[in-house]
C-alpha cells in the first residue's frame, strides 16, 4: 500500500509537467499544431509503421506478465481478487501515465528539432530546463526522476531477492542468516547497478531501441507463465529449454538489429518478437512433453479442482 501512495505522489510532476509546458505552446490545440507545422505525421501512424510491424508491436505489452516485481507484488497476496482489478486496469493505467510521457517527447520535437539518437535520451530535462523557471525545475526534474525511481528500486530490489533466494540459498548456502542473506542481495544489486551505469557510459543507443529490446525479451517469455498456470504437463525441463532459447534468439536478433537498425524477419516488417515468442511457445511444449510429467503431488498443490487446467 505504501509503494502503491509513493508511487501516486511521484507522478505528480508528471501531470505538472505537462499542464505546464502545454500551457506554454498556448493550449493543446496549439501544441499539437505547431508539432505538426514542424514535423508533418509525426503524430500519424499511417505511413510511418507498417502493418505487420504494428501488429509486431501488440505482442511487446505482454512484458508486463514476466516483471519479477509486479510477480512478487502479486504472489504476496493470499487471494486471487486481492490483485484482480489491479492486474484488470493495469493497461488503463499505463495509457494515463505514459500518455503524458509521449506527448512531452512529441513537443520536445518542436523545441529541440535537431536531437537524433541517443541525444533525444536528454529531451525531457531540456524541454523542463526551457519553459520552467530555475526553482521549478529542479521540483519537476526531481519528480520526475523519483517516478522512475520508484520503478527501479522494486525491480533491483526483486532481482536481488531471486539472486538470494532461488540462487545463493537453493544451491549454495541452505542455511544462510539473514544478516547473510542481506549482505549477499546488497553485493548483487551493487554489482548490477554498476554494470549498467558502465554500460551507459559506452553503448551509444537511445532508451526506446534499448526498451525494446529489454521488453522483447520479456515477452517472448510469456508462453512460461501461461503455460504454468494453465497447463499440467508443464515440466521445469520443457521451461528451461524455453528460457534457452529466449536467450539465444534474443543474442542473435540483437546482433542482427544492431547492424542493421531496420532489421525485420525476412523483410516482412515483422519484428523479431514474434519470431521469439513462437519459438519460446514451441521449445515449451515439446520439452514439457519428451519429459518426465511432473508428480501428482505436485501437480494437484497448483490444480485442486478437476478440469481447471
Amino acid at each position: 500500500m505504501g509503494e502503491r501512495v509513493s508511487n501516486a505522489r511521484f507522478y505528480d510532476p508528471w501531470a505538472v509537467t505537462v499542464g505546464l509546458i502545454v500551457s506554454r505552446h498556448g493550449g493543446i490545440d496549439a501544441a499539437l499544431m505547431s508539432v505538426e507545422s514542424v514535423h508533418p505525421g509525426l503524430l500519424v501512424r499511417e505511413g510511418a509503421m507498417s502493418p505487420t510491424k504494428f501488429v509486431s508491436y501488440m505482442l511487446i505489452p505482454l512484458f508486463a506478465g514476466m516483471f519479477p516485481h509486479l510477480f512478487m507484488h502479486w504472489l504476496t497476496a493470499r487471494e486471487a481478487k486481492s490483485f484482480r482489478w489491479p492486474v484488470v486496469l493495469y493497461p488503463i493505467c499505463i495509457a494515463v501515465v505514459w500518455l503524458p510521457s509521449v506527448l512531452l517527447g512529441v513537443m520536445g520535437r518542436v523545441d529541440f528539432a535537431g536531437l537524433e539518437g541517443p541525444a533525444a535520451n536528454a529531451v525531457l530535462v531540456k524541454v523542463i530546463d526551457l519553459h520552467a523557471p530555475g526553482i521549478l525545475a529542479g521540483l519537476l526534474g526531481a519528480g520526475v526522476f523519483g517516478a522512475v525511481m520508484s520503478s527501479l528500486d522494486s525491480q533491483v530490489l526483486v532481482v536481488g531477492t531471486m539472486f538470494t533466494q532461488d540462487g545463493v540459498r537453493h544451491y549454495g548456502i541452505r542455511n544462510m542468516s539473514e544478516p547473510q542473506q542481506v549482505l549477499f542481495g546488497r553485493i548483487f544489486v551493487t554489482a548490477i547497478l554498476a554494470i549498467v551505469f558502465a554500460l551507459s557510459l559506452v553503448v551509444d543507443r537511445s532508451i526506446f531501441r534499448l526498451g525494446i529490446w529489454s521488453f522483447s525479451g520479456f515477452s517472448a517469455l510469456f508462453p512460461v507463465l501461461v503455460a504454468s498456470v494453465f497447463w499440467r504437463r508443464t515440466t521445469s525441463r520443457g521451461v528451461i529449454a524455453a528460457f534457452a532459447t529466449v536467450a539465444v534468439t534474443w543474442v542473435y536478433f540483437l546482433q542482427r538489429s544492431w547492424s542493421d537498425p531496420g532489421y525485420s524477419l525476412w523483410g516482412t516488417g515483422l519484428m523479431p518478437v514474434v519470431a521469439m515468442t513462437i519459438a519460446s511457445s514451441v521449445v515449451l511444449v515439446i520439452g514439457s512433453l519428451v519429459s518426465r510429467p511432473p508428480e501428482d503431488d505436485r501437480v494437484r498443490r497448483f490444480f485442486e479442482a478437476e478440469g481447471s487446467a
